[in-house]
């Protein structure tokens, strides 16, 4: 497997917690972190990737990947094979539960690439959200803070179905 891009953005610091997780169970693997915040330029670079964000406001990026959308959606995904990791609060944010994670779907696959790590939404509560097609969410999705607990299980689980379809 080639080495794999975490590309993630933070506003409060959880999702730098869930990129640690991620990082304990890929430990054995080739792969290198970066904070969105300081740009993309690397990602083109990488054909295997892990996108991470947060949702704000009523299904919207966070701040640091909504500054690089622009520079995101000029990017060739061709050949790339992207998995998706997307935080919210499905209690307090029940109609956009995790809904910056569509966003950054919908902008990899417009430009070409694969994504992969489809999960259920078996065991969330939320009234809806535009990031489940055929009703698996995009990717993986994690509320620390009213499911936490279930996290550390939910990321081994992810990464070991996403990773054997990396190249």
């Amino acid at each position: 497997m080639k080495k794999i891009g975490i590309f993630y953005g933070t506003t409060s610091g959880i999702t730098t917690g869930i990129v640690d997780e991620v990082e304990f169970y890929l430990r054995k693997d080739d792969y290198e972190v970066y904070n969105v915040s300081k740009g993309i330029d690397e990602l083109a670079n990488y054909e295997n990737l892990i996108l991470i964000t947060p949702t704000y406001g009523v299904g919207e990026l966070q701040v640091s990947w909504a500054r690089v959308a622009d520079k995101l959606k000029e990017i060739d995904f061709t050949g790339k094979v992207v998995g998706l990791i997307g935080l919210g609060n499905q209690f307090a944010f029940g109609e956009s539960f995790i809904g910056g994670l569509r966003v950054l779907y919908d902008i990899v696959t417009k430009n070409g690439g694969t994504v992969v790590g489809f999960t259920s939404t078996d065991g969330y509560r939320f009234e809806e959200s535009n990031a489940v097609i055929d009703n698996k969410f995009v990717g993986l999705a994690i509320d620390e803070g009213n499911q936490g607990d279930y996290t550390p299980e939910r990321i081994e689980k992810w990464l070991n179905e996403v990773k054997p379809l990396f190249k």
